[in-house]
């Protein structure tokens, strides 16, 4: 008896090397998020019928988006070929893949607003300009999930059941939403605790910070951004099978060309009535 449980020992310690927690948890999420965005669609709301002149900014930033969009496919399409390429490619995918769907937002803007000042929009207005939309129904996702906005507060005072992030066969579905809602408002709020130079949210502002602040599905790719910028990606040191990578890589691809696709059919719809043609291909 005690050699078995010797032996169990050893074999979680060795599963645990090549299944770091950490990483198991991202690979859930994307996965769970892959599968949910499958088929996503956005439709606007408003009655938009007056066209406009075409601003000089958008074919600037329709070549950034099919520059990005290249090399994302490029990356893709290597990493098929070459599993082994994807633990250079997986510290990348979250700041291109971003940085794609932004400009695709700042065009949904700008052909909402019809004003071309909607391409100076950051990266915090457009996440407030996009949330709020949803709330008025503005803007709306085929599947609720997306559409839904929750209170920092409430998001803070969530339990989670322990080990329930790492669990891989036969998932809670609502649990697991709900776990990727909860790890993008802790990732807000060591965003807000960096730049604020605080370790707690006892203050005031701390306090303020979290009764003002939201968090929706759709902020995914931004904090994830963040992640990678501030945070790095822990596992990246870890001893992980390339084929997990691809895993990792391909989950984070599909996640992003649903999003993709559900933006880009919006913005062809926009464009239509404002200037009279599809612009995106």
């Amino acid at each position: 008896m005690k050699i078995l449980k010797e032996w169990i020992k050893v074999q979680e310690e060795e599963y645990k090397k090549e299944h770091p927690p950490d990483f198991v948890t991202h690979i859930n999420y994307l996965d769970y998020l892959k599968n949910i965005s499958k088929g996503l669609s956005i439709s606007c709301n408003l009655k938009i019928k007056n066209k406009i002149l075409e601003s000089k900014i958008l074919s600037k930033k329709i070549r950034l988006l099919k520059l990005t969009l290249k090399s994302i496919n490029a990356e893709y399409e290597t990493i098929l070929k070459n599993p082994d390429y994807a633990v250079v490619c997986v510290s990348w995918i979250s700041v291109k893949s971003y940085y794609l769907l932004f400009n695709l937002l700042l065009i949904i803007k700008y052909l909402i607003t019809g004003n071309e000042d909607s391409f100076s929009c950051g990266h915090d207005g457009i996440l407030k300009s996009l949330k709020n939309c949803l709330r008025k129904k503005e803007l709306i996702f085929n599947k609720e999930y997306f559409n839904n906005i929750y209170k920092g507060r409430s998001v803070s005072k969530w339990k989670a059941k322990p080990h329930a992030n790492i669990k891989i066969i036969n998932p809670n579905p609502k649990e697991r939403f709900f776990q990727i809602i909860k790890i993008l408002m802790r990732y807000r709020i060591e965003d807000f605790k960096r730049k604020e130079k605080v370790k707690t949210l006892n203050s005031k502002k701390g306090r303020a910070f979290l009764d003002e602040s939201d968090i929706s599905i759709c902020e995914f790719f931004y904090w994830y951004r963040i992640k990678a910028n501030y945070r790095d990606l822990e596992f990246l040191d870890k001893d992980i099978a390339d084929s997990r990578f691809k895993d990792y890589y391909c989950n984070y691809y599909f996640l992003t060309m649903y999003f993709y696709k559900a933006f880009k059919d919006l913005i062809n719809e926009l464009s239509t009535i404002r200037l009279g043609k599809n612009i995106l291909d």
